[in-house]
């Protein structure tokens, strides 16, 4: 499937037939609260997989998959990996083990974006996770362009807030913003916020 940036993959609660794999690009999960209100929980990229517990619970999505960027995703339907997982033990072993990393991915993500930090520590700390997870450029641009309200949305504070923290850090050398892309100048620097109480 060739997806565009901003297209919905998967629904919250959304029965799903196929197994997604990212071969280009990115995505982002999220859930909605009573309010209406998103809270991202993960992104993913290339190599990952979605779709795992769905296909084996037949309970439906538990979060909402969406477009960061254009994508290219591999689909395997769901009878053929039911049908692997029976008969493939390399394959069934695999499916265990990315359940398993997932559990860990969690914990990891969570650990980043502890709702205990300062927002300002949490804007350091998804900083160095994309920076981590997709990388940036020669001249230091990270390589996946998120959304200020996505970055609000992760850390759990108003897209404003997040320009006016970006705009500090950009003041203290750690980044510089050109348009809306976000080149990383200290790591050491970004570090450094992570690091205070």
């Amino acid at each position: 499937m060739k997806l565009p940036k901003g297209a919905i993959i998967f629904e919250e609660k959304e029965p799903l037939d196929k197994l997604y794999c990212i071969q280009r690009g990115a995505c982002k999960f999220s859930k909605y609260d009573a309010v209406g209100q998103e809270h991202i929980l993960r992104f993913l990229g290339k190599g990952e997989v979605m779709g795992k517990r769905a296909l084996l619970t037949n309970n439906g999505a538990k979060v909402r998959a969406q477009a960061l960027t254009n994508m290219e995703v591999f689909c395997l339907d769901k009878d053929v990996v039911l049908n692997s997982i029976h008969k493939n033990p390399k394959f069934r072993q695999d499916f265990l083990d990315a359940l398993a990393e997932d559990v860990n991915i969690n914990e990891y993500t969570r650990i980043i974006f502890c709702p205990h930090y300062s927002i300002k520590k949490r804007l350091a700390q998804l900083l160095l996770y994309v920076l981590g997870k997709y990388g940036m450029d020669a001249d230091g641009k990270l390589l996946l362009r998120l959304k200020r309200d996505d970055m609000a949305a992760v850390i759990g504070t108003s897209q404003e807030y997040v320009i006016n923290l970006l705009k500090s850090f950009k003041n203290f050398g750690h980044i510089a913003l050109i348009k809306s892309e976000i080149y990383i100048l200290s790591i050491d620097g970004l570090r450094k916020i992570t690091s205070k109480n």
